[in-house]
């Protein structure tokens, strides 16, 4: 379990992408891909001051997220759900002159300050949690086809 523990924790720092979802004050949900960076404690993403995801996490703190993750190139070809990280926590906003965030999203600074935007930016910051669970992480495959093969719930803190 501590490799999976080790994988987990290294692909969310490679990876870029995730799926965010947030409930509104009727408690419908929402969500949205994000381009996101993480530092292994919290994970950064960059959204309009007053975009639906950002208006409802300063109403409930508490969010649902998903990084999706290619295992190789033979993934697009064999039928299989996407390798997955999923999980809870909390978010909150920050902003957009807070030196953590734009230090943990440094990589995309460059091309976000530059590009045009509607509206002034703010950072939203996604607690990384200790418990997590995977679909087809460090699962060959074609075990992914068979649920309970591919499931695990991993505690990064313990």
């Amino acid at each position: 379990m501590k490799d999976l523990k080790q994988k987990v924790r290294k692909l969310i720092a490679a990876n870029m992408w995730l799926v965010l979802a947030t409930v509104d004050e009727n408690r419908i949900p929402y969500s949205s891909v994000m381009v996101y960076q993480s530092n292994g404690d919290f994970i950064i993403c960059q959204t309009g001051e007053n975009t639906l995801k950002a208006n409802n996490i300063r109403k409930n703190k508490h969010i649902a997220a998903t990084i999706p993750i290619r295992k190789n190139l033979f993934h697009k070809l064999i039928p299989a759900p996407p390798a997955e990280l999923h999980f809870t926590t909390t978010a909150e906003i920050r902003p957009k002159d807070d030196d953590e965030a734009r230090r943990i999203f440094s990589k995309y600074i460059k091309h976000s300050d530059k590009a045009e935007l509607p509206q002034d930016y703010i950072w939203i910051s996604i607690k990384v949690p200790n418990k997590i669970t995977t679909y087809g992480v460090a699962v060959p495959l074609l075990k992914m086809r068979k649920p309970l093969e591919a499931r695990k719930i991993i505690f990064l803190n313990s």
